[in-house]
């Protein structure tokens, strides 16, 4: 195998230095070797950080967080980027199995620079386990990165271009939280200096600055729900992010560099908040009256007490509404409580607009469990270590007791019922609150929270549905730069929305977006976006929109997304970047149990294809392979009935399973990697 890779390498080496001699893209004559192409990259595994420099100078010009293999799957060493091998490379998708990625530009064999995969030929598509994963390794050996750095490199690293893969043994975190942020990009105008947070400007505040300046600005920043790390008068990453943060919210380059007109416009009474800041009983400024005003519209707190202080009759507003949605009742306002205040508070407020309304609270108690092991519990089907697994709960998760017995108790988790063993959880009664809120002028009602009845029937604990609402809709915006497109989503509650001119609910009505609207995105802030309608800038509000990514064609018609079929396969032939050979799992996913490996060349028969996995069939015996590691042959393809060849057996490298080992039958799992 090793063999194996080096003469391709030799070989991908060859064909790029011979094709240097053709003709760039629109007609401009080709470089003569690597040096004299305009960049090189480099790609830290440890750090999962691509930098691409200008060649000569060493200048960078592009830095951006990535996800490299799984199991040092990605290989390290010097390699030239090849002309594109089946035309399919450096397009605006690249197929891989049942997943799509943006630009993918080869490195060597199937190793490839891509974008965060997505699951269908849409960029509203992204994979969400593959986009939580981004920044650590993750991959079958591919380095991916956000579409935009996918793009960049393949449209203007071209063929030839040299590519230097290592382990610096250095995880430089710093570094890496400003990328998780945003790439850094020489063509937006500031210096990589700059981005870093250096600044020399009069009365600027930068990175490793130090002092009382640097306190008032860290004091300042969590008073305003922006920072929320330790107040060190140190000026470090977390305090460049904050400031990248408050100038986003602001509309200011996200530089990182705390200027003094910043210093002086984060004082102004308008000045931007947000709830990234833990909140309780102490604590002051404009993020605790923004809690304060949602109290208050939730009739949890007095209107004409607005006073920006978190004194005991707001951690008692608190604690009314913590017990309505299941988050315990201790008091403090977390991120996801704030939250989910503001979400409530605002489904209010549209429901009863101007109008008075008055709120009932009624309160009820309801026995519920905690897992209480680092590694989680298994759900079961029936009261035994050795039934079925129904999920996995991880530690920390809160189930409803529905039947507590003796040495295991039947639970629910979300819409799954099951057993749970009675050592593994703590179980405590959580004090329920109902606030049921009604029109004054009519027969309008919402309500927040269930009683204890609606959940041993079935009803869902308002705090996970929130939590999934959050990974639904704010997915995207930890990465910003992947932000600038929004579709309207109404969740069935109206057939359109309000473009307002301003972003308040009592801004005027520019116009109605229809539900499923697509838009692009202007500028973003904590509750309202700024969108694009029709010619004219208007404002639509965060809790009704899908955000997502795209190029500046992306509202264009969507080509149709045709879905590989088994039925479409003729065979697979094994093709593995990994020397040992591409693995066999009992489940759809590289966390299952490994059953062993199959080295390169070995035909195999296609059962079924989904989410990037194949099911297959090898000797009789059926397991699971990532498409990546498969060569698939359809069947209209030449010699694609030929017959069988004759394969070898399984090589394990784990428990010495032969292949009679690989189970029969599909097995459900986990969202596939790529």
């Amino acid at each position: 195998m090793k063999l194996q890779r080096i003469l391709a390498l030799i070989a991908v080496c060859a064909l790029a230095l011979a094709g240097l001699a053709g003709a760039l893209p629109g007609g401009a004559a080709r470089a003569q070797g690597p040096e004299d192409l305009p960049y090189r990259i480099e790609v830290d595994i440890s750090s999962q950080i691509v930098t691409i420099y200008m060649n000569g100078t060493n200048e960078i010009v592009r830095q951006m967080l990535c996800s490299t293999g799984l199991n040092d799957w990605t290989p390290t060493g010097d390699f030239i980027l090849p002309e594109t091998r089946d035309g399919s490379d450096r397009q605006p998708w690249y197929r891989i199995g049942e997943l799509w990625v943006k630009y993918a530009t080869r490195i060597w064999g199937k190793v490839l620079f891509h974008s965060i995969p997505y699951n269908k030929k849409s960029m509203q598509a992204i994979d969400p386990t593959c986009l939580k994963k981004f920044g650590y390794p993750a991959s079958h050996g591919c380095v991916r990165v956000r579409w935009q750095d996918a793009q960049f490199i393949s449209e203007n690293c071209l063929p030839g271009t040299p590519v230097k893969i290592l382990k610096s043994g250095e995880r430089k975190e710093s570094l890496r939280e400003l990328l998780f942020q945003e790439t850094y990009d020489a063509s937006k105008g500031f210096s990589y200096e700059n981005f870093l947070g250096i600044s020399s400007e009069p009365g600027a505040l930068g990175r490793s600055d130090e002092g009382q300046d640097v306190l008032n600005l860290q004091y300042r920043l969590r008073d305003l729900g922006i920072y929320s790390g330790e107040i060190t008068g140190v000026y470090d990453s977390t305090t460049i992010n904050a400031v990248r943060v408050a100038q986003y919210l602001l509309g200011d380059a996200l530089n990182g560099v705390a200027t003094a007109d910043f210093q002086q416009r984060i004082y102004d009474a308008d000045a931007p908040t947000a709830m990234n800041v833990k909140l309780s009983e102490g604590m002051g400024g404009p993020a605790v009256r923004k809690l304060q005003e949602n109290l208050a519209a939730l009739k949890l707190y007095d209107a004409d007490a607005l006073d920006s202080v978190y004194d005991v009759d707001v951690t008692e507003a608190v604690r009314a509404f913590q017990r309505a949605y299941c988050y315990g009742d201790d008091g403090v306002a977390t991120s996801a409580v704030q939250k989910a205040i503001d979400y409530e508070a605002g489904k209010v407020r549209e429901t009863f607009g101007d109008d008075e309304y008055t709120c009932e609270q009624a309160t009820d108690q309801l026995n519920m469990a905690r897992v209480e092991v680092e590694i989680g519990v298994a759900l079961r089907e029936k009261p035994s270590q050795e039934s079925g697994k129904v999920k996995s709960l991880r530690n920390g998760t809160v189930v409803v007791v529905l039947e507590p017995g003796k040495s295991w108790s039947r639970v629910r988790s979300g819409d799954d019922n099951g057993y749970v063993k009675n050592s593994l959880v703590h179980f405590f009664d959580q004090e329920l609150s109902v606030l049921r809120y009604t029109s004054a002028a009519d027969d309008r009602v919402y309500t927040v929270g269930s009683t204890a009845s609606d959940y041993y029937a079935g009803a869902n604990l308002p705090s996970e549905v929130f939590a999934e609402y959050l990974a639904a809709n704010d997915q995207y915006l930890d990465i910003s730069s992947l932000v600038n497109y929004v579709t309207v989503d109404t969740h069935g509650e109206a057939p359109a929305l309000n473009l307002r001119e301003g972003p308040s609910a009592d801004a005027a009505v520019l116009a109605t977006v229809d539900d499923g609207t697509s838009l692009r995105v202007q500028r973003q802030f904590t509750e309202w976006t700024q969108v694009v309608c029709e010619g004219r800038e208007g404002y639509l509000m965060n809790r009704y929109l899908n955000f997502w990514t795209g190029p500046d064609d992306a509202l264009e018609a969507e080509e149709e997304d045709e879905r590989l079929d088994a039925s479409m396969v003729a065979y697979a032939l094994v093709e593995s970047v990994v020397e040992q050979g591409a693995g066999v799992y009992d489940d759809d996913s590289d966390e299952a149990k490994l059953l062993g490996h199959l080295p390169d060349g070995v035909q195999l028969e296609v059962l079924d294809i989904d989410g990037g996995w194949c099911l297959i069939r090898y000797k009789g015996h059926q397991g699971y392979m990532s498409v990546e590691d498969l060569q698939l042959v359809m069947k209209d393809a030449p010699g694609a009935e030929a017959d069988e060849q004759a394969e070898p057996d399984v090589t394990d490298t784990t428990d010495a399973q032969s292949a009679s080992s690989v189970p029969e039958g599909p097995v459900d799992l986990d969202a596939p990697q790529t």
